[in-house]
């Protein structure tokens, strides 16, 4: 009869990056963002935190292709599984088909895995599975998406499969300036760190810079963390609008680039826990903002020169960044998310002075959300930014930029 482990031995397995994985990946399945979750079950330690992220990250990429592996060399469904089992054979599936780790060394830790998470009585499970699984790499499966969306997005877009697979690679991270992109610039070569200029005042950071708030100007407020096309999103709203109405706004990079001009914006979100997020963003950057909690089911008094909705959506142009959202979302969410958006848009629409613009965004290729929606305000359309299956795998918006008729004489 095999011995119990001792305290240490357990302790250890119970805090593996496996294992803080398999935790992390059951609570994306219960509803936890991925952030969130780990966040929560990384360990503090720089090597086995990466680890874990990697881990996570990188099963919610190629999920799918696991599943078919798995299904195959179990002989039963995935769904039929525990839910702790399949995450502990995902983790591993994942090991063995993307990182050079020796495969015994893998099969091993992934039992011991199945004990830390409880679920010992099926290390013999998962120790004949991963000795068979053989990981699909060509096929829809390989690419990592649902049948639905790969059969809604190739309809649209036959080329589409380039951008899907740069979806499964880690996303850029970018950042934009406040002021001084050259001393910026200066400050990361000064620690061996090249920036790529992407866009005004916006740089791409190296791929292997460690923590964000760690980097050179983060403590100090000369930058913040922004996609590329959410910076485009925000630059669509004119520059000589004075008086901007950001409705839906946390994080708060849109409003963060509008102050950065000079622009008085006035800064809106839901919840009270988005917007302190906000405010931290802001007092960091010394950027002023106005700011009040609103829900935009209802009307909000005032009148703007521009007013920007970056709409709450089925965020299916972020899944690079967001993976799980892919493994969230059915073909039924986009008229749900639209239904919403409608309500929001009427209401927003209202808070732009007669001549003003209003500037429509969502992080979503899907034209039920934005241009359809869009078109429910008779306005006429100045410019529009869409970025939908580039080959880099970039967050994707759909937005445009309205103009509300004059007053009459």
């Amino acid at each position: 009869m095999p011995s119990s482990p001792t305290p240490a031995k357990a302790a250890r397995r119970d805090a593996s990056a496996r294992a803080c994985a398999a935790r992390a990946l059951l609570a994306i399945d219960e509803g936890a963002r991925a952030e969130e979750a780990l966040a929560e079950h990384a360990p503090r330690d720089g090597a086995d935190r990466a680890m874990t992220w990697n881990l996570v990250l990188g099963v919610l990429r190629t999920r799918s292709a696991l599943d078919a592996g798995i299904t195959r060399a179990a002989r039963r469904a995935v769904w039929t599984l525990d839910a702790p089992v399949l995450a502990v054979l995902r983790v591993g599936a994942y090991e063995l088909a993307h990182t050079r780790a020796p495969p015994h060394a893998v099969v091993h830790e992934a039992v011991e895995t199945s004990r830390a998470l409880r679920v010992g009585h099926a290390s013999g499970l998962v120790n004949a599975v991963l000795r068979r699984v053989r990981v699909p790499t060509e096929g829809d499966a390989a690419l990592g998406f649902p049948p639905w969306l790969l059969q809604r997005w190739r309809s649209r877009r036959p080329d589409v499969d380039a951008y899907l697979r740069a979806c499964n690679e880690p996303a850029p991270v970018h950042i934009v300036v406040k002021d001084d992109p050259a001393g910026v610039a200066a400050a990361f070569q000064h620690q061996g760190m090249a920036l790529l200029p992407t866009g005004e005042g916006v740089f791409r950071l190296p791929s292997r810079t460690g923590r964000v708030d760690e980097l050179p100007g983060f403590a100090e407020g000369r930058w913040w963390v922004m996609d590329p096309a959410a910076v485009a999103v925000a630059d669509l709203v004119p520059a000589d609008a004075q008086a901007v109405l950001d409705t839906c706004a946390a994080p708060g990079g849109k409003s963060f680039r509008l102050a950065a001009r000079g622009q008085a914006v006035t800064a809106t979100d839901t919840a009270e826990s988005r917007l302190d997020r906000l405010r931290e963003g802001a007092t960091r950057l010394s950027l002023p903002l106005a700011m009040s909690r609103h829900d935009w089911n209802h009307p909000f008094t005032g009148l703007f020169d521009a007013v920007l909705v970056d709409a709450p959506c089925t965020a299916l142009g972020l899944v690079r960044r967001h993976p799980e959202i892919r493994w969230r979302r059915d073909e039924a969410d986009i008229e749900r998310a639209a239904e919403r958006q409608r309500a929001i848009l009427a209401n927003a629409a209202a808070c732009v002075r007669p001549g003003g613009v209003l500037v429509y965004a969502v992080c979503s290729p899907e034209p039920e959300e934005g241009p359809t929606v869009a078109a429910t305000l008779d306005w006429t359309e100045e410019a529009r930014f869409e970025n939908f299956g580039n080959a880099e795998g970039a967050d994707v918006f759909w937005a445009c930029r309205l103009r509300r008729p004059a007053s009459p004489g």
